[in-house]
């Protein structure tokens, strides 16, 4: 549409926008649970698409539908896909219901409805009575987008507020993601399945006989997983670990929003969150004793403290780090470095086991390990599999097959789908209901956030399935990255640099178990 000729026949006739006869869709969106019940975002549609068919002079065209938290342009699919089609001429005129829909961010409004007018498209506020093809449409658009982006700050004072008020109650903020507990009305209740594993982690930890990678190791061995059937990582088991609402502590105020628009969020020091004991059990029950989790943390702290200090014992870093592993005392082995006469001195480097390096010699039958004498025993494994590189693939892919679960996964997300649209159907049912005056609006309302909140997390649990389902595609490609490592590294003809040693080791070791045998020898088991 050439924008200047729309505007003067506009002027000189005395006709709107609605007497052109231009391509036009509309543009609907939705970032509250409020919003859904008070206005759905099927009567949104509906509306538009019946304005706009009405009008004889108008070619209707498929709209665009954003259901979105946040304010930010970027972050809505439908919107920015609605941009791209009007700068490619797929329309004239867009319809929305009010500049707040469109964008409430001023810079926003102003920069998409530049865009758009450059292409040739207008944009149409209904309800702020805005049409961007008039002349005096940018100052009024401005005024209304700087009002909408104030509301979005006082929203997000009385949303912090209400935080604030929620917390002095004592009620329990966030999401149902803690492991061992469900939110249930802002207070949690124990899994009793999930806290039979959170007692086993604390108990085997206080022993001081387990380390948390240890602990990761254990729990997959015996089965157990987390809520989406992943591997629990020994980084989830500490935060389990340092956790006080474990022992019966309410903790809230951890997190402080500090830009309202980009939702930017900061970590509070410890002296700044609300924590007390739950006396009453009702809210914040306990799993384990407060004297368990004292212990936990005291254990938890020395090793930190002692990794901290190894890690500024030397500069140089190894990539074996974390992968050779004591078997007599499931503990890692440290690398440690020395130097005399015969290095010039230079660092020698040597791996020991942290239990014996930290106990004494008495503590363990292993004896230390030189780094180059352990190279030259990886090169020579490394020249195995590459002169049997298509035996160790083909067992490689075997294993991965036998263990391949993505029939299960979809198996699940296909019947996470068929929940959504139950709870779908039952949204269309009670807007009927609604609308035939059966039920009363806060009744709708209530029922239609309960649909709401099963269907955001239905979704949330498909996105998950969906994620650990694409796993095939990245062993294929793990199982591609190994094959190229040998080809191009490995030469039969020349020894392996010990850059090409690390490498190799980055890419095909998962970790070294060392068995003592007697005091003059050890054996080396290599996971790949």
């Amino acid at each position: 549409m050439d924008i200047y000729s729309a505007a003067n026949r506009m002027k000189q006739e005395r006709i709107t926008i609605f007497d052109l006869p231009i391509n036009v869709t509309f543009y609907a969106r939705v970032s509250t649970t409020k919003e859904e019940q008070e206005n759905s975002i099927e009567s949104q549609i509906l509306y538009f698409t019946e304005l706009i068919q009405s009008n004889t002079n108008w070619n209707y065209v498929e709209g665009y539908v954003d259901r979105v938290r946040g304010e930010s342009a970027e972050n809505r699919t439908s919107f920015m896909r609605m941009i791209e089609d009007g700068k490619n001429g797929r329309f004239d005129l867009i319809l929305t219901k009010e500049v707040s829909r469109f964008a409430r961010n001023t810079i926003d409004s102003l920069t998409y409805t530049r865009d758009l007018l450059r292409a040739g498209v207008g944009v149409f506020f209904q309800n702020d009575n805005i049409c961007t093809i008039d002349t005096d449409s940018e100052m009024r658009l401005t005024i209304m987008s700087s009002i909408a982006a104030d509301e979005v700050r006082k929203l997000s004072e009385r949303v912090r507020w209400g935080h604030k008020r929620s917390i002095e109650r004592g009620n329990v903020l966030g999401n149902n993601r803690i492991f061992g507990y469900d939110k249930v009305d802002c207070r949690l209740v124990i899994n009793e399945q999930e806290a039979e594993m959170v007692r086993m982690i604390f108990e085997l930890y206080a022993t001081g006989d387990y380390s948390t990678r240890r602990l990761e190791r254990m729990l997959y061995d015996k089965g157990y997983r987390g809520r989406n059937g992943t591997r629990i990582h020994h980084n989830t088991i500490t935060g389990i670990i340092r956790n006080p609402k474990y022992k019966g502590y309410y903790c809230g105020n951890k997190v402080k929003i500090v830009d309202y628009r980009t939702k930017e969020q900061r970590f509070l020091p410890e002296d700044q969150w609300v924590m007390y004991k739950d006396e009453t059990g009702e809210v914040v029950p306990a799993i384990i004793s407060e004297e368990i989790w004292e212990q936990c943390n005291r254990i938890l702290e020395e090793h930190s403290s002692i990794i901290k200090s190894r890690s500024h014992s030397f500069k140089d870093t190894s990539v074996l780090t974390g992968k050779i592993w004591c078997s007599a005392h499931e503990r890692p082995y440290w690398r440690t470095s020395f130097s005399n006469s015969a290095s010039k001195g230079k660092p020698v480097y040597q791996w020991i086991c942290s239990e014996k390096r930290r106990f004494g010699t008495q503590t363990c039958a292993s004896f230390a390990i030189m780094e180059d004498e352990l190279y030259p025993i990886l090169a020579g494994f490394f020249q195995d599999i590459a002169d049997n590189l298509d035996d160790y693939i083909e067992t490689f892919l075997r294993i991965y097959q036998e263990a391949d679960q993505s029939a299960d996964f979809r198996k699940q997300i296909t019947g996470l789908h068929t929940q959504i649209q139950r709870e779908q159907q039952k949204q269309e049912k009670l807007l009927e209901l609604y609308m035939d005056s059966t039920i009363t609006k806060a009744e709708f309302a209530k029922r239609n956030t309960s649909c709401n909140e099963q269907i955001s997390q239905l979704e949330k649990e498909i996105k998950k399935l969906e994620q650990l389902n694409n796993r095939d595609a990245e062993y294929a490609k793990c199982i591609k990255r190994i094959r190229e490592n040998f080809e191009t590294m490995y030469n039969p003809e020349k020894e392996m640099t010990r850059m090409q040693i690390d490498e190799m080791i980055k890419a095909v070791i998962d970790h070294i178990d060392v068995v003592p045998i007697n005091d003059q020898s050890m054996k080396l088991e290599i996971k790949l």
